[in-house]
């Protein structure tokens, strides 16, 4: 059965590339906190066991960090 979350997760691996570019279009101030958000996030999934949260706010995370760095090389 696929979940909210799975269904979420399929999206942001196949729209990654159009994701990243919008990321690129925020302040670095506001990538940091969404950072900060998807990390803290991520403790409470892993320490939950949600295993598909925690797959889903990894795969933000990625994005967010690629956006970064090719916004700041």
């Amino acid at each position: 059965m696929r979940t909210n979350k799975n269904i979420k997760l399929e999206d942001a691996l196949q729209n990654a590339e159009r994701y990243i570019e919008e990321l690129k279009a925020m302040d670095d101030k506001k990538l940091s906190k969404h950072l900060d958000l998807f990390r803290q996030q991520m403790q409470m999934a892993y320490d939950q066991g949600n295993h598909n949260a925690f797959e889903l706010l990894q795969e933000y995370e990625r994005q967010v960090i690629i956006s970064r760095l090719i916004k700041n090389p």
